[in-house]
């Protein structure tokens, strides 16, 4: 504890020492007038949040963006004295030291764990396929239950405008990253902490829990945001190995690993996107990966790109190099098809032209060689960077696409009738099925909205029997003028395609709450005869699976007393979905990227007894 509280205050007091350059300038309305008025005063892309939502962030977020998050590349000219006096210019607030004291030491021994319990929820999706479902013997929360469920504590991320670290259960432990990079294993019952790791970037993936027979220990596999992976001692939080994956100074890490046997499966994204908005950069070279690690050794098995090494294919207005093919990063957790021996993943849009056949595409590698056995892709010559976000005639603009990917796990599973089948949903709000059998062959397409750069399809499905459940986001821009928007959770019927019920998004944001959207952008979970939905209103939502009908509601957007002493708010919910696990369920709340509400609480919900 003592080792974390002097890195974090020693990475506060650095960028608080005086300034050996007298003339440096920090006044804070001309650094933005320099390096973020382009962007942010009045943006054309609704990713972008507008100057005055920079206001509800905390100064602590903006600063973590320039230095290590999506707008590092922006930063990379600034100072740590400058980048501290732009983040209190914008938020009004002042930069603070993480508060890691106030949580308490849990003073009984960690439970053994065990990976066969029904009520363990395992990684992003909890189980092979991401399928976000928690049988009945796993939970006690059911339609019939639901609303006997009452907030038992609440947990505040430090410093944070988002909460986006979804946590796993095994043995009534939490295990769940921050935003500061510390990883917890927490007592679900009481919050408390039985360790801590501090990772030196953010860690918003989920950790997976795995059993190592050659170690003779469970293992967590941390996936830290600067695309390292940390792998620990499960039951004490000592580090065991950590490794690269992929050299590239814009890859990152945001989707979860996924552990098969002794093999971990680690999907590669970039912020080389952002990185294009610098007019002086070189654009690009980044490329969509997925490597496999020895869970034992930490040795690299394999590392397949989705595409060739980039070379020189032009020179763009500003007499800078364009680079291609690039781009096509995967942002979620990879599939596993044991059976088949497969590893599947979703991927990005391409960033300059000529573009790839690998892009916005499922893609399948041989789990054993990392070989890609077949790709389909779900729209070709789609190219996108932020450069676009500042007019078509920046010089890192390659004539932008609608920037429609995969970011959500693809999904595989057998149907009642024998056959099998995988499922993947894109940005541009349609769900294709496609036969494993037959490399990738579609079987069938269904739009269920509009679609768009935040629309459509975002972060991820759940399904159960013959049937997955897509949330829609459809919140802004639009790549299909022709169809009608429908945010809300649709039902399809993964035989046929068709649409069994579609539920529009309750509607509770009023008019003058900055930032509140209706719209169902985070992944949904299931569980027998319910789905559970959050929206960009910071609203809880549970459906009946049957009919879509709204069976129950609570809003998130509240002020919460937490047990680590650290002020909480909840927000718009993105990113992370619902967690079930035996009495409880675990929700996430807040999410100012992309000009939503912010927050910062984690909150444990149980059955009232």
């Amino acid at each position: 504890m003592k080792r974390q509280l002097g890195l974090l205050l020693g990475l506060l007091t650095s960028a608080f020492m005086p300034l050996s350059n007298a003339a440096e300038n920090l006044d804070g309305e001309s650094l933005y007038n320099e390096y973020c008025a382009m962007c942010h005063t009045a943006p054309t892309d609704e990713r972008t949040p507008r100057r005055d939502a920079l206001t509800t962030y905390t100064a602590n977020s903006v600063f973590n963006a320039l230095t290590q998050g999506i707008m590092a590349p922006q930063g990379a000219s600034l100072s740590s004295e400058q980048k501290v006096a732009l983040a209190e210019h914008l938020t009004g607030s002042r930069m603070q030291a993480d508060t890691i004291a106030g949580l308490a030491r849990c003073q009984q021994a960690m439970p053994a764990l065990n990976l066969s319990l029904a009520s363990n929820w395992n990684g992003w999706g909890n189980g092979d396929s991401n399928p976000r479902f928690q049988s009945s013997e796993g939970t006690r929360v059911s339609a019939d239950s639901i609303a006997d469920l009452e907030l038992v504590w609440a947990f505040g991320l430090d410093n944070a405008s988002a909460a986006r670290a979804q946590p796993s259960v095994i043995n009534d432990v939490m295990f769940m990253g921050s935003t500061t990079g510390t990883v917890y294993a927490m007592d679900i019952a009481s919050g408390c902490a039985y360790w801590t790791y501090q990772a030196p970037q953010e860690v918003r993936a989920a950790v997976t829990i795995a059993w190592s027979e050659q170690r003779n220990e469970h293992l967590a596999v941390v996936a830290v945001a600067s695309n390292d992976l940390h792998v620990l001692n499960a039951s004490t939080g000592e580090l065991v190995w950590q490794a690269e994956v992929d050299p590239h100074q814009f890859a990152r890490s945001t989707g979860s690993p996924v552990v098969t046997g002794d093999r971990i499966f680690v999907p590669v994204s970039s912020a080389e996107v952002s990185a294009a908005g610098r007019p002086d950069h070189h654009c690009c070279t980044f490329r969509g990966n997925v490597a496999a690690f020895d869970l034992n050794s930490g040795e690299k098995v394999w590392h397949t790109y989705i595409m060739e090494e980039s070379i020189q294919v032009g020179v763009n207005s500003a007499g800078n190099p364009v680079m291609a093919p690039s781009g096509a990063p995967i942002w979620q957790a990879p599939s596993m098809d044991v059976a088949r021996g497969i590893v599947y993943a979703g991927s990005g849009q391409n960033y300059t032209r000529p573009t790839s056949d690998s892009s916005d595409a499922v893609i399948a590698f041989d789990m054993q060689t990392g070989e890609i056995k077949w790709m389909h892709q779900t729209m070709g010559d789609d190219a996108f960077t932020m450069a676009c976000a500042m007019g078509g005639n920046h010089p890192n603009c390659p004539n932008a696409g609608p920037d429609v990917d995969i970011g959500a796990p693809i999904v595989a599973t057998t149907l009642s009738d024998g056959r099998d089948i995988v499922v993947a949903g894109t940005k541009g709000a349609v769900v294709v099925g496609l036969d494993p059998n037959n490399q990738g062959e579609l079987l069938w397409s269904t739009r269920i909205g509009r679609g768009g750069a935040l629309g459509g399809v975002h972060w991820g499905m759940t399904f159960s029997g013959d049937i997955v459940y897509v949330p829609v986001s459809d919140r802004g821009g639009v790549n299909d003028a022709g169809s009608a928007r429908q945010p809300g959770l649709h039902a399809i019927d993964m035989k046929t395609g068709d649409v069994l019920w579609y539920a529009p998004v309750p509607e509770r944001c009023m008019p003058d709450v900055q930032g509140c959207m209706d719209a169902y952008s985070g992944p949904v979970t299931s569980t027998e005869g319910m789905i559970i939905a959050s929206s960009l209103s910071g609203y809880l939502f549970a459906h009946d699976a049957a009919t879509g009908e709204l069976i129950w509601e609570y809003n998130t957007v509240q002020d919460y007393q937490t047990i680590n002493g650290v002020a909480a708010k909840g927000g718009s919910i993105d990113a992370t979905g619902p967690v079930l696990s035996g009495d409880y369920m675990i929700v996430s709340t807040g999410y100012a990227t992309f000009g939503q509400m912010p927050g910062n609480a984690v909150l444990v919900f149980k059955i009232r007894q």
